[in-house]
């Protein structure tokens, strides 16, 4: 486990600094501020002075001004929240706080006395949900809170105060300890003594002998084994050295002093570490999942701060008033004849399911014919048309390749009836091709290149001629065609490198267009990371002017999570190992942490694949995101949300124009990547649950379908179209997630509670005057937010029942759906409407011009 948050709160008068952290290395600090330290998961070890603990979850020490502390780990991974207090913020009330020395450890108190320091607990509690939220005025919420707990410690807990010439004389010492730290950790490669230290301080060996044991609580030798054992740890964990070579890599005289030093600090052998925590698969299935990519499948959730959490009294399950109470106005006037530019519903153009078997199931279907009724795709995306489901690769009785189109003519059929055209994804490899049995998937989608190219294109070829004879060729001509799905997720997605892929993708885009030079192909289907961070894509470019490969259009898929290569996380150790500065090391770390991109990934996103469209192909392809959602997670509760439906909407606003379409990934629940979710309401992907109940996100494409072709007004949370006669407003409130959610943490996400892991947001009211319009209008509004619209919080209320009943499902349909009203309006040259939209809201109002 690795974990880091920083508050940030760091700047002049404020008094605290919080961390969140894992301990996996050995530390030696001390600093200005009084640090209060609470183990949120596992335990470590402390030494503070000559006293040294163990501390264990929910334990709870507090170390004090330019107190020498020493922290390492034990033989379990560990969570720590630290909070540093700034006592000169206090000065002005209370003079001798910068003195006090405060006994405060909670592991050595009875059961009886513990109730004190849950006191200080919630405080911590209360300041973390400050700092994370930052409601407005928050910096003064906090000032209490750490003047209350600063009251707490002095009214119940023993102290002392230390006298000025103690002070004085102890800086001194630390100053020259610091001396002395700096220089061992500078030499520590060399082989460094005792006497090389002492004199480079030039002082006597035995000075430095009790000095240093005075201070740091240990021997100088005891400190040079600690950082020798440190960093074989690291080895052991992160290379594929010996046990002989680790200890004479990391200082030790000999293994025998090796084993004994980790024996001491771990409780176990360097052999028996190794085993616990570094995965060394034997089988060749196993070394892939050893070699993989990291990919935003693995990113690092948590819920570290669970167990602080509970010392909070959080707002009760089904609250609608998490947000502050206040309301922001907005005022915009705007005239009716007003055409700020075209409007064209790209975000129509394509939608996703999971993989082409599912379309196959009755109850599939009927949530895909609803989709269209409401709403009206014009493509949709899946996985999986070669896979062995579909069961095309058959052999005759002569042994020879026979192909069977049956149920590709199935799931094709039911698309023509309901009026929508396949994107298809060419892939993944039909088992008897591939050159060997590595999967994804829990059905299994064999991801490796195919034993002869010959066997792959023949069956694109075969495909597409058997399409064209069904369907006709201007129909076909119409489809597109995308090679692969994320080959740049080397070892998930695609068994090869880059390279392979290139060569596979000018293959099988030669072989479509051997059918007809007009039909549609493109890729390469990679993810939003990769076209960001490195020069794949650059090269993938390259490569297709080089080799003259078609480029039809560009695909790649954007999710709002963030994830980082082994290959990050090892160059961070080997600079470390390097001795780089702490502070570039801190932030690079504080990057690799991060779960979740800004609000505008997605948009930013969009922007930096044009501009790589634009530096390396002539003639502009069109853009396709085929898969695009606020989370890969399919098991994210925010899924559920009405959060999800401002994503889209705020999302679908900013893109416009940027590119051809935005995929959301996917229309439907009904989706086994990781087998079927069993809640009714698990977080899945998809607009409609398994039950077929409408979730807020399919509204926000319902209200979507209704704008106009031509934008009127624009603005941060509002769009005014018009068609024809006709007027139609669309306000949303969207709110993004808070810092702690970002980082990873969903503490604050449970099935019975949804909505604490955002930003917290006023409600809007937007004051609307639309200038130009008389006569008869008919008026219709629709609301959409946690009371109205959302099926999720309804089920909620219910008490979340599972394995609902025929009734329990119908009535959920019937509450999933917005408030609505009608009403009619006689205009005189002006229209005013104020619009109410609380956080995680949508208005839609529709003006329609009656004769």
């Amino acid at each position: 486990m690795h974990y880091f948050y920083e508050s940030g709160e760091n700047h002049m008068g404020f008094p605290i600094k919080e961390f969140i952290h894992s301990i996996n290395q050995f530390e030696t600090h001390w600093h200005e501020e009084i640090e209060i330290l609470m183990v949120l998961k596992g335990s470590i070890n402390i030494r503070v002075g000559n006293q040294q603990y163990t501390l264990k979850e929910e334990d709870l020490i507090l170390i004090n001004r330019n107190e020498i502390h020493n922290t390492f780990k034990t033989e379990e991974d560990n969570v720590l929240l630290a909070i540093q207090i700034n006592t000169s913020c206090f000065d002005h009330c209370y003079v001798n706080l910068n003195k006090i020395h405060i006994d405060c450890k909670s592991f050595q108190c009875k059961k009886e006395e513990q109730e004190k320091f849950n006191r200080i607990k919630q405080r911590l509690a209360k300041i973390v949900w400050e700092l994370n939220k930052k409601r407005k005025g928050y910096q003064l919420l906090i000032g209490s809170e750490v003047h209350l707990l600063l009251v707490d410690l002095i009214n119940n807990f023993n102290y002392t105060l230390l006298e000025d010439n103690t002070l004085l004389s102890f800086n001194k010492e630390t100053q020259r300890l610091q001396n002395i730290i700096q220089y061992i950790h500078q030499n520590i490669e060399g082989g460094i003594t005792l006497q090389d230290v002492a004199d480079s301080q030039n002082i006597s060996i035995y000075y430095l002998s009790h000095f240093f044991k005075q201070y740091m609580g240990f021997s100088f030798q005891e400190y040079i084994n600690y950082i020798r054992l440190d960093k074989a740890v690291i080895l052991l964990t992160n290379t594929e050295q010996k046990i002989t070579e680790i200890a004479f890599t990391s200082g030790f005289p000999s293994t025998k002093s090796l084993n004994t030093c980790f024996k001491e600090a771990y409780n176990c052998t360097p052999t028996d570490y190794r085993r616990k925590y570094k995965n060394t698969p034997n089988t060749k299935k196993g070394k892939i999942e050893e070699l993989r990519s990291r990919t935003y499948l693995d990113v690092d959730r948590n819920m570290a701060l669970h167990l602080l959490f509970k010392y909070l009294e959080l707002p009760e399950k089904n609250s609608k008033d998490n947000n502050p109470t206040y309301t922001l106005n907005e005022f915009i006037e705007i005239n009716a004849d007003d055409q700020v530019k075209e409007f064209l519903p790209f975000w129509k153009k394509l939608t996703c399911f999971g993989r082409a078997s599912d379309g196959l199931r009755e109850e599939f279907r009927d949530q895909l014919r609803e989709l269209q009724k409401d709403i009206g795709f014009e493509y949709v995306r899946f996985h999986g048309i070669f896979c062995d489901d579909m069961l095309i690769i058959n052999l005759n009785d002569n042994g020879d390749l026979v192909y069977n189109w049956y149920y590709v003519d199935k799931l094709f059929d039911f698309f023509k009836e309901i009026n929508i055209k396949p994107f298809v994804e060419l892939g993944f490899m039909p088992s008897e091709f591939g050159q060997s049995d590595i999967t994804v998937f829990a059905w299994k989608a064999n991801i490796t290149l195919p034993k002869y190219i010959s066997l792959w294109t023949n069956l694109v070829k075969e495909f597409i001629k058997h399409c064209i004879n069904r369907y006709g060729l201007k129909e076909v001509e119409t489809w597109y065609f995308e090679v692969w799905n994320e080959p740049d997720l080397e070892n998930v997605f695609w068994i090869g490198d880059k390279e392979s892929y290139y060569e596979f993708f000018k293959e099988t885009a030669m072989a479509v267009k051997s059918i007809s030079p007009n039909l549609k192909v493109g890729g390469p289907s990679i993810t939003y990371q990769t076209m960001i961070e490195n020069n794949w894509l650059d090269e993938f470019f390259k490569y297709t002017i080089t080799h003259q490969v078609p480029l039809d259009f560009v695909s790649f898929h954007i999710y709002s999570e963030s994830y980082s290569s082994k290959k990050y996380a090892q160059d961070l150790w080997v600079r470390a190992r390097k001795g780089e500065d702490a502070v570039s090391l801190l932030n690079s770390w504080k990057d690799l942490k991060r779960i979740y991109h800004d609000k505008d990934h997605t948009y930013n996103t969009i922007v930096s694949a044009n501009q790589k469209i634009n530096e390396f192909l002539q003639e502009k392809p069109e853009i396709h995101i085929t898969e695009w959602n606020a989370s890969s997670y399919g098991r994210n509760l925010i899924n559920d949300t009405c959060f999800i439906a401002t994503f889209i909407i705020y999302n679908v606003l900013r893109s416009t124009g940027k590119t051809d379409s935005l995929g959301f990934w996917t229309f439907t629940d009904i989706i086994e990547e990781l087998k079927m979710g069993i809640s009714s309401f698990h977080g899945g992907f998809g607009l409609i649950n398994k039950d077929g109940i409408k979730k807020p996100s399919y509204y926000a494409y319902y209200f979507l379908s209704k704008l106009g072709h031509t934008i009127i007004d624009q603005g941060e949370d509002y769009i005014v179209t018009k068609e024809q006669d006709n007027i139609q407003i669309l306000a949303y409130n969207f709110a993004y997630f808070d810092d702690l959610f970002i980082m990873g943490d969903t503490s604050l996400l449970t099935n019975e509670i949804r909505y604490l892991s955002f930003e917290e947001k006023p409600g809007k009211n937007i004051n609307l005057q639309i200038n130009g319009l008389s006569g008869n209008y008919k008026q219709i509004s629709y609301e959409l937010n946690r009371e109205n619209g959302s099926a999720v919080d309804e089920w909620i209320k219910m008490g979340a029942p599972e394995n609902m009943d025929k009734d329990e499902i119908q009535y959920l349909k019937g509450k999933s759906y917005p408030k609505v009203s009608i009403e009619k309006k006689e205009l005189k040259n002006s229209y005013t409407e104020s619009i109410c939209v609380p956080v995680h809201g949508i208005v839609l109002i529709v003006l329609e011009k009656l004769i």
